[in-house]
C-alpha cells in the first residue's frame, strides 16, 4: 500500500475513539451515580481507572507489538472498545461497569500506541510527522464536540446511550481496520518472553535522543493535562459561569488544532528538532504571559484564555513532532517507544495535575501556572539540546 493511499483517517478514528472514552463520559457521571446507587467518588473511578489502564496498557502492548506485530493489537484494541462498550451499556452495578471501563481502557491503550507505531512503520520520518500532525488535528476536534455530544446523549438516551456510542465507534473501527489496515512491522525476530520485553526497554532507554524527545513530549502533554486540572478554578474565581467557561476554554484545543495545521503545512520542512524547539519556546512564552496577567487585579476571562490558546498552539508544534522523532530514534523497538511515550504522558499529566491541586492551585491558580512553567522550561532545555546536536 502506497503512502498516498494509506488510510490515515482510520488511525485518527482510533485515537479519537480513545479520547472520546474520556470526554464523552464526563457529563454522565452524576447520572450514573444516581441510577446505580453509587457515590460520586465511585463514579469518578470510571475515569480514573480508564486512564490508569490507558497508561499501563501501553507499557505492555508496545513491546509485545515489536515481537508479534501491530495489526493484531490494533484490531484487538478496537474489539475491546466495541464489545465492552456494549457490555457497559447493559451494566446493572457500578462494580461491573468499572470492570468494563478497565477493559475499554486497555483497548484504548492498544489503539493509541499501535496508531503511533503504524504511522512510524509506514512513513519516513518527515512524512510520519505530517501524518501524526493530521491525526492530532482530528483528535483535537474530539474534545470540542464530545462534551456537548455526551450531554445530548445523556439527555435523550441516558448514560447507556453514551456507552452505546463508544461501542459503535469501536465496532466501526474494528471493521474498517480489518479491511484496510495491513501489518506494517515485518522485522519480527525475537521470541516472546519477559527477557525480550525487558531487553527492548533497556535498548530504548539507553538512547539519549529517544529520552530527550520522550521528555519533551511527556512534559508538554503533561503540562496540558495539568492545565485542565486547575484552570476551571481560575475562571470561577473571576466570576465566569460554567457555561461561559466551556466557551473560553474551547480556545485552548482550538489553538492546538491551528498549531497542528500550521505544523503540518508550514513547519515540518524546517526540521523536526527546530520546530519542536520553537514550540517549546512558545509554551514558555505563553505561561510567562499568563503569569504576567496575574499582576493585574482586573484580570479578565480573555486575559486568561489568550495565553492558554497560545499554549495550545505551541503544543501543535511539539507533540506530533517530538512523538514521531522519539519513536524514530528507537529503530526496531518502535512499538516499545510508542507505548512508553504514551504511558509517560498519561503519568506525568495525572501526577502533575494532582501535585498542583495538592499544592493549592485550586485556590491560587498562579501556583498551577508556575508549576506548568517549570515543566515546559525543562522541555525547552531538552529541545534546545536536541536542536544543537542536529545543527552541530
Amino acid at each position: 500500500m502506497q503512502a498516498e493511499s494509506f488510510p490515515i483517517w482510520i488511525i485518527a478514528l482510533a485515537t479519537g475513539s480513545a479520547a472520546m472514552g474520556i470526554t464523552v463520559v464526563t457529563p454522565a457521571l452524576p447520572v450514573i451515580a444516581q441510577d446505580l446507587g453509587a457515590s460520586s467518588q465511585a463514579a469518578q473511578q470510571l475515569l480514573t481507572l480508564y486512564l490508569a489502564m490507558l497508561a499501563l496498557g501501553q507499557l505492555v502492548i508496545g513491546p509485545l507489538s515489536d515481537i508479534i506485530g501491530r495489526r493484531p493489537f490494533f484490531l484487538a484494541g478496537a474489539a475491546l472498545i466495541g464489545v465492552f462498550g456494549l457490555a457497559a451499556s447493559q451494566a446493572e452495578t457500578i462494580e461491573s461497569l468499572l470492570i468494563y471501563r478497565c477493559l475499554q481502557g486497555i483497548g484504548a491503550a492498544a489503539s493509541l500506541s499501535m496508531g503511533r507505531a503504524i504511522i512510524h512503520d509506514h512513513f519516513d520520518r518527515m512524512n510520519a510527522s505530517k501524518a501524526m500532525a493530521t491525526v492530532q488535528t482530528i483528535q483535537a476536534v474530539v474534545p470540542l464536540f464530545a462534551l456537548t455530544l455526551g450531554g445530548t446523549f445523556v439527555f435523550h438516551l441516558g448514560w447507556q446511550g453514551i456507552m452505546g456510542l463508544i461501542s459503535a465507534a469501536g465496532l466501526l473501527l474494528f471493521g474498517l481496520s480489518l479491511l484496510l489496515i495491513p501489518e506494517t512491522h515485518s522485522a519480527r525476530d525475537k521470541a516472546l518472553s519477559v527477557r525480550a520485553i525487558s531487553r527492548s526497554y533497556g535498548t530504548v532507554l539507553s538512547r539519549p535522543v529517544f529520552c530527550g524527545f520522550m521528555l519533551v513530549s511527556a512534559l508538554q502533554v503533561g503540562a496540558f493535562f495539568s492545565l485542565n486540572a486547575f484552570i476551571p478554578y481560575a475562571y470561577e474565581a473571576h466570576g465566569v459561569s460554567p457555561w461561559a467557561f466551556g466557551l473560553w476554554f474551547a480556545l485552548t484545543p482550538g489553538g492546538y488544532l491551528i498549531g497542528n495545521l500550521c505544523n503540518r503545512y508550514f513547519m515540518i520542512e524546517r526540521g523536526l528538532e527546530r520546530t519542536v524547539f520553537i514550540g517549546c519556546s512558545l509554551s514558555v512564552l505563553s505561561l510567562l504571559l499568563l503569569w504576567g496577567m496575574y499582576d493585574y487585579a482586573s484580570i479578565t476571562a480573555l486575559a486568561i484564555a489568550l495565553p492558554c490558546m497560545l499554549f495550545g498552539f505551541a503544543n501543535g508544534f511539539t507533540v506530533a513532532n517530538a512523538t514521531i522523532a522519539g519513536i524514530a530514534a528507537a529503530g526496531q523497538q518502535a512499538g516499545t517507544a510508542s507505548g512508553f511515550i504514551g504511558a509517560m504522558t498519561m503519568i506525568v499529566g495525572g501526577v502533575g495535575g494532582a501535585v498542583l491541586i495538592g499544592a493549592g492551585a485550586a485556590h491560587t491558580p498562579l501556583i498551577g501556572v508556575i508549576g506548568m512553567l517549570v515543566m515546559v522550561f525543562i522541555s525547552a532545555c531538552a529541545s534546545l539540546t536536541l536542536y544543537r546536536n542536529v545543527s552541530a
